[in-house]
């Protein structure tokens, strides 16, 4: 697995926002909540345990899918680029602390 995923920034549509997204040591990615696999986010745990969620209304699943697919695409790369196959962008980004 890559050891980091990058979003670009012109998939991400946060106020203020002006910087490719970088998230590193990811061990699991999913749609859904925190508790549950339904929702409007994609969430990704790292080896730390910690979570992050992004809100991408109406294509988490589509955003998880091309995060896994990432992942795997590039086996012992440093980073490597999510291209994401819809065109809804990262409206939230929410890291939480070990859940």
């Amino acid at each position: 697995m890559a050891n980091f995923i990058r979003i670009r920034k012109e998939n991400i549509n946060i106020a203020g926002s002006d910087s490719d997204l970088l998230i590193g040591n990811i061990t699991a990615c999913w749609a859904g909540a925190t508790s549950n696999l339904a929702g409007a986010n994609t969430v990704i745990l790292n080896v730390g345990m910690d979570q992050y969620e992004l809100t991408a209304t109406a294509a988490a699943a589509d955003w998880a899918k091309d995060i896994q697919k990432t992942l795997t695409a590039n086996p012992g790369g440093m980073v490597a680029t999510v291209v994401p196959t819809s065109t809804v962008k990262i409206t939230n980004y929410t890291p939480k602390k070990q859940i």
